[in-house]
């Protein structure tokens, strides 16, 4: 397996849906929308996601 470099970040997503895909470094993490705004809650939205970043 090749690491990857330190603060290198990746963000895929399909054309439909809210569902994106990311990898931080070894690290995976799946963020959507609530099912309230169209999403299908796979995982945190982005403004949880926000604020658990700066949370840390």
């Amino acid at each position: 397996m090749v690491d990857m470099e330190q603060g290198l970040v990746v963000v895929r997503g399909g054309a439909e849906g809210f569902v994106q895909q990311i990898t931080a470094g070894r690290h995976r993490l799946i963020a959507d929308e609530p099912v309230s705004s169209g999403g299908t809650d796979r995982g945190p939205g982005p403004y949880e996601l926000l604020l658990a970043a700066l949370g840390a």
